[in-house]
């Protein structure tokens, strides 16, 4: 095989995820500088992680286009958080019951003693953190308490997919969903709390690699399940 034919292969395998990476690190310029550049290249980061979907899938999950297609809205909003909190914040919760339908299978895999278990203390951690929080999210309570319950079903559901079955496709699908939650309690410190610029830079270089990491966890789901 000729150099020509190697590189080939290695940019029709590798060509989005490079493009994903370059694109998110010089999104990391633009934080709290340019707004609008920041913007573009953000939505440009999930539109390679789409084609990079696209590209090595042969069935679509339409959940997770869906999910892609709110994460550029959300971060279309959140960018200009001041004025657009509430609007941008719907399209992250329907994200949430997205990703709870995706990992469903915990419903009917899982014995509803466990489920109630588990259910049981990740409830408990969330309780521990809304209060910890609560004197300082007074104008986003709501959104806080539906983002929060959510997300607790959303990371239950994944980690006992990965309980009932640990294989790679479960264990990165579940750290992604894990570290999502983590940003986004990190980026609610940062905005009500106290803000830090370093703190931005570190929730959105979680969000960039959660991201990656469900890509990918979807992308080997399917590849299996067309062996099948």
């Amino acid at each position: 095989m000729s150099i020509k034919n190697e590189l080939y292969m290695i940019m029709e395998e590798y060509g989005y995820t490079l493009l994903y990476l370059t694109i998110s690190l010089l999104s990391f310029i633009f934080i709290d500088n340019d707004s609008t550049i920041e913007l573009i290249l953000k939505l440009l980061s999930i539109l390679s992680l789409t084609f990079m979907y696209l590209n090595k899938t042969r069935i679509i999950n339409y959940y997770y286009l869906l999910v892609l297609l709110f994460s550029m809205a959300s971060d279309a909003f959140l960018i200009f958080s001041e004025d657009f909190l509430f609007i941008g914040s719907l399209p992250l919760i329907a994200n949430r019951f997205l990703y709870i339908i995706i990992a469903s299978k915990a419903i009917i895999q899982t014995k509803l003693k466990f489920l109630i278990f588990y259910l049981f203390l990740s409830l408990l951690v969330f309780i521990v953190i809304y209060t910890i929080l609560k004197p300082y999210i007074q104008e986003i309570v709501e959104i806080f308490i539906v983002m929060g319950l959510s997300s607790v079903v959303m990371v239950l559901f994944s980690y006992i997919n990965y309980l009932n079955k640990m294989n790679r496709r479960n264990k990165l699908y579940f750290i992604g969903l894990f570290l999502l939650v983590f940003a986004d309690i990190l980026m609610t410190f940062n905005n009500f709390i106290d803000y830090d610029i370093m703190y931005v830079f570190s929730y959105t270089f979680i969000y960039y690699i959660a991201r990656y990491l469900i890509c990918d966890s979807m992308i080997i789901n399917l590849k299996k399940s067309t062996k099948g």
